[in-house]
């Protein structure tokens, strides 16, 4: 198995911080307790595995790494929905 290299690259540093900005879009609504509609977050946790599953076989970092993050914070918001 090969390893992940993390390289911070330009291409790299905007990535990541399209994660922040795409990732941190559920952070108002954890936050302000107005949650969506359980369909939001659970279709984009299922497009969020298909994702994850291209970059785990692509073996790319910053693809893992913001699919983690969305796949944990939509199904935060997902249990959160379903306890309310």
């Amino acid at each position: 198995m090969a390893k992940i290299q993390i390289k911070f690259t330009r291409e790299n540093v905007v990535g990541i911080a399209g994660i922040a900005l795409i990732q941190g879009a559920l952070l108002p609504s954890h936050f302000s307790g107005h949650l969506p509609h359980i369909t939001l977050p659970t279709l984009v946790f299922l497009g969020l595995c298909c994702y994850m599953y291209k970059g785990i076989v692509d073996r790319d970092f910053v693809y893992i790494l913001s699919n983690g993050i969305g796949m944990i914070l939509n199904a935060s918001m997902i249990i959160r929905i379903i306890l309310n």
